[in-house]
């Protein structure tokens, strides 16, 4: 299993989250050590940082949600490391894809749902955005509850971000309660700005 980042100040946070990204992809095939790096269980994290804490770099998956959690266009870097040290992070897809034209499949995302339950057990988050509203992804979330004796509670909120409907999900873990908000992938063509009140609505900021 690679680790997931765990920002420096996540423990001391009363309401504590997890940002679920989605894949890694081997970008260089053909370069052995690339994909030593890639299998290695530290690869996420220092990915991660490399993305994240390089606040010049225009990542994205990072970037986006950074401006939709600050609710503007140029979070200051001060505010970005505050995010990111208030949080953990991981991705859902556990197998390394070729390339962003692979998509993952129904088993991948299963098999990252046990993971996610061993993570919860671990790291005891209180909330999640997820990202990405697949329905290969809910549907196996679903299956993964009802096959663990989960208990699920699942609802479309109301409000419409152009073509999608955000999803909320609950899931009772024992005492553990845990709510997942799947939101668009901001990775692609993900409009920060419709986001951010929806995401500020669902989710208790980490600070």
């Amino acid at each position: 299993m690679r680790l997931p980042w765990i920002g420096r100040e996540y423990q001391q946070q009363e309401i504590k989250t997890l940002i679920l990204g989605e894949s890694v992809y081997d970008w260089n095939p053909k370069d052995l050590l690339n994909m030593d790096r890639i299998n290695s269980a530290y690869n996420l994290r220092n990915l991660h940082k490399s993305h994240a804490m390089d606040f010049k770099r225009k990542s994205k998956f990072v970037r986006n949600i950074e401006k939709a959690i600050y609710g503007k266009r140029k979070p200051t870097d001060s505010e970005k490391e505050l995010f990111w040290n208030s949080v953990c992070y991981h991705n859902l897809v556990n197998r390394v894809l070729k390339t962003k034209k692979h998509r993952p499949s129904y088993n991948d995302y299963y098999s990252g749902w046990s993971t996610f339950e061993q993570l919860a057990d671990l790291l005891q988050f209180d909330q999640v955005v997820v990202y990405g509203l697949e329905q290969k992804k809910i549907k196996s979330l679903i299956k993964y509850c009802d096959e663990n004796s989960l208990t699920i509670e699942h609802e479309n909120l109301p409000e419409k971000v152009g073509r999608s409907y955000p999803k909320k999900i609950t899931i009772t873990k024992g005492i553990q309660k845990i709510k997942l908000l799947f939101i668009r992938h901001p990775s692609s063509y993900f409009s920060w700005k419709k986001w951010s009140p929806i995401i500020k609505s669902e989710i208790t900021y980490p600070a």
